[in-house]
């Protein structure tokens, strides 16, 4: 009885200091009770809905005019482009968590943390779908604003300068992906809070890099 007691009161106090971050109580219950498919069906619904606001505010045929395609190829060419696009959004997040939990779980046994795996999946789909949730608003405000969402960048540096893909490698989006990153680390593989900002910060450093790279290919 005591025991339990005492490792209630541990776990309360953990649950509080973590409180002050955002997101943290929900990914600290995920260590003990990790619930993911709802986030799943949410993510996937969710970039599903981002696909079809793309579909309706581009105009894919330009291009393709400008390529000197017939009326027929053009309209066989928006049709495969849209179903592929649509596949890609239901599998593209998929991927996307199975990657973040594989890091998520290196990480935390190269740590030694003791999180369960099933812990750091469901905080794996919590983190893709804020980010998706995030992606969506901005896309909505895009589409509202009358401006082509995949031409045009409001979270990032590249506002001064569109068409530079350097800019845009500096994204609102990245910040908050490296946050939730570090808060994953913190909240639910319980990493001290210097550990967890040091992984964050070679995190950012990592996809700030890649994105340079592929800015300049």
């Amino acid at each position: 009885m005591n025991v339990n007691l005492k490792l209630y009161k541990k776990q309360r106090s953990i649950v509080m200091k973590h409180s002050n971050l955002l997101f943290a109580p929900t990914l600290n219950n995920y260590r003990e009770r990790p619930k993911w498919l709802l986030n799943m069906i949410l993510v996937i619904i969710l970039s599903v809905a981002s696909i079809w606001i793309t579909s309706i505010t581009t105009d894919l045929t330009a291009d393709l005019k400008e390529a000197g395609l017939s009326e027929t190829e053009i309209d066989q060419m928006s049709t495969f482009t849209t179903v592929f696009a649509y596949i890609g959004g239901i599998l593209a997040p998929i991927i996307g968590i199975a990657f973040s939990f594989l890091i998520f779980l290196i990480i935390s046994k190269i740590m030694k943390s003791d999180v369960k795996a099933s812990s750091l999946f469901a905080a794996a789909t919590f983190v893709k779908l804020i980010t998706t949730m995030f992606n969506l608003i901005v896309l909505a405000i895009i589409a509202i604003v009358g401006l082509d969402p995949v031409k045009h960048s409001i979270t990032s540096l590249a506002v001064f300068s569109q068409s530079n893909d350097y800019l845009g490698v500096f994204d609102l989006s990245t910040l908050l992906a490296a946050y939730l990153f570090g808060v994953v680390l913190y909240a639910t593989s319980r990493f001290k809070g210097k550990t967890a900002v040091i992984w964050t910060v070679i995190y950012l450093v990592v996809v700030i890099v890649i994105g340079l790279i592929q800015a300049s290919i």
